[in-house]
């Protein structure tokens, strides 16, 4: 599971001024738009269209004339959660790098990564793992990519953890998770995961920190210089062309290769409308991801894995990220009773896709004052009442570890006044909660079949109501890469020399429809483990490290 560090004060000044500098503009939905699209007749790749383009700063008509070339072994573009991982490997690996950021400063999403410790596991249990993780993704999942962080993401944690202590941004003391699972054969797998939390105060995070220290080790970090272009030299890809915030051309030159660590299509309307259409009703909850990397690619014999793309939909802002697993009774904005609310918050926006509203991420879920009580052995120990105030806005002066513009949580005396704060229909609301409550004293939920023991009546003043916001964390579908995250031409099904797709923008490791929670932390830490391991295997043909991370060197701050 991801989720959002990014402060989103900052991505709304980021907008403007970011959009203003690739010549974009930003639409109500935080799609990209082209500000001035090319008159010139133009041949889209297979797949692609020419909306697709036109919400991206790509451009497919021949570039010709640069106002400076350089010259590197890698160029990375894009310094996020898989980008910056690439910038220290190529560094770590001897390589002379520079890495291309549409934005003004590095940014990403996320702050948990995990790893499989094949050092803990048997070779039996690691390959039981993968079996469970195929099935997980209703047998789906590209077997390739997912051997591939099987076999690499242990490594890159312990990696991680050096690296990221190495910039000053360790993983959060405490925050440490070691399990280890058995088999009644004997076999046995391993995972580990760190958490590195957030300074809102300062808007700090990882990648931020990583990429103040990759230029303090030689990168060269372009920031505001979007790729817009992939070039080929017969068949291998051997530059990529950036535009600055003077709208200007660089040609940056790549001897070994270039590594596309994009991000996702969230923000690109055409791709999510073509090849993720229930998300087209939902916000995005990030910014200027509209699918560059596969399209810088599609541009030069690249293509898109099949549909269905997998997705992620989360809600963490609005209450504590506890609070989410507890099935409180939940209504739609007609104030309706909609769903079981055993739903899993990943999969809230399924049954959404049916509700009113033109945004479906909105809706409520209710409960009274004694949920501190009556909601202990459902899940993950109530959040506590004072706890709660954060989250109220305007109840607390300077709310810590939240975004004040995202918090959504309200108490009121009575559900009519509730209701007027959750912005639905008070009469609607007061029928549901009647009826939800004669389901409770019968203790059989004839409307959905939620359980029993989660049949708990509304009574108790002042009532409690959550407004969610479901929106799209990350769409996890993206160029078609080969087993080493190589991009595969798809005329000739072969791998492209010199060009690399990783994170989400490359691949197809769940393959599904919903992201499958069967390991915490896979999400970054896939991302992280294809922009290391790729950018080895760009440098050397081999997934051998020149300085491999040993286990032993972190294995003593993780829990038990």
């Amino acid at each position: 599971m991801s989720q959002d560090i990014g402060s989103d004060l900052v991505k709304d000044a980021l907008r403007t001024a970011e959009a203003a500098a690739t010549g974009l503009t930003i639409d109500s939905a935080g799609c990209a738009q082209s500000a001035t699209p090319a008159a010139e007749t133009v041949t889209y790749p297979k797949g692609f269209t020419a909306e697709d383009y036109a919400n991206s700063p790509v451009i497919l008509k021949p570039i010709t004339t640069f106002a400076e070339e350089k010259t590197y072994d890698i160029v990375v573009v894009g310094a996020g959660t898989s980008g910056m991982p690439a910038v220290l490997t190529a560094l770590e690996e001897g390589a002379k790098v520079a890495c291309l950021q549409r934005e003004s400063v590095a940014g990403a999403q996320g702050n948990a990564g995990a790893g499989l410790i094949l050092e803990e596991s048997t070779e039996l249990g690691i390959l039981r793992w993968i079996q469970g993780y195929r099935e997980a993704c209703s047998y789906r999942c590209n077997l390739g990519l997912a051997e591939f962080w099987a076999r690499h993401s242990g490594e890159t944690l312990a990696w991680m953890d050096l690296q990221s202590a190495a910039a000053g941004y360790p993983p959060v003391k405490g925050s440490t998770v070691l399990a280890k699972k058995e088999t009644a054969d004997g076999s046995y797998v391993t995972t580990a995961m760190h958490t590195w939390g957030t300074k809102p105060e300062s808007v700090w995070h990882l990648v931020l920190a990583m990429a103040e220290y990759a230029k303090k080790l030689g990168a060269e970090m372009f920031y505001s210089t979007p790729a817009v272009q992939l070039v080929k030299t017969g068949d291998r890809v051997s530059a990529v062309i950036g535009k600055n915030a003077s709208g200007a051309y660089i040609k940056f030159n790549a001897k070994k290769a270039v590594i596309l660590a994009t991000g996702d299509y969230q923000n690109n309307k055409s791709l999510v409308e073509r090849y993720s259409p229930d998300l087209a009703l939902f916000a995005p909850k990030q910014f200027n991801k509209t699918g560059d990397g596969i399209l810088l690619a599609a541009g030069v014999g690249g293509g898109i894995v099949p549909v269905p793309h997998t997705k992620q939909m989360h809600d963490m802002d609005a209450a504590p990220m506890t609070m989410t697993s507890l099935p409180f009774m939940a209504v739609n904005q007609d104030g309706v009773r909609f769903m079981n609310e055993e739903i899993p918050m990943i999969n809230w926006n399924l049954p959404l896709r049916y509700g009113p509203g033109e945004d479906k991420g909105r809706f409520c879920r209710i409960f009274d004052n004694d949920y501190t009580k009556t909601a202990v052995g459902w899940g993950p120990p109530p959040t506590s009442i004072a706890a709660m105030q954060n989250y109220i806005p305007g109840a607390v002066a300077s709310p810590v570890g939240v975004k004040p513009k995202l918090i959504d949580t309200h108490v009121a005396n009575t559900l009519d006044e509730l209701a007027t704060k959750l912005k639905i229909p008070a009469e609607a609301l007061k029928a549901s909660v009647q009826r939800y409550n004669e389901l409770c004293e019968t203790g059989f939920d004839e409307d959905f079949g939620k359980q029993k023991k989660y049949l708990v009546p509304i009574k108790t003043p002042p009532f409690w109501g959550i407004r969610q916001w479901v929106r799209i964390t990350a769409t996890c579908g993206g160029t078609v890469v080969d087993k080493n995250y190589q991009v595969v031409d798809i005329a000739t099904k072969k791998a492209i020399p010199g060009l690399y797709s990783v994170g989400w923008g490359a691949g197809d490791l769940t393959g599904g429809i919903d992201w499958p929670l069967y390991q915490g932390g896979m999400s970054i830490g896939s991302c992280q483990t294809s922009g290391r391991y790729a950018t080895i295997h760009a440098m050397k043909g081999n997934f051998t490290p020149a300085k491999p991370a040993k286990w032993s060197d972190v294995k003593a701050s993780y829990g038990k």
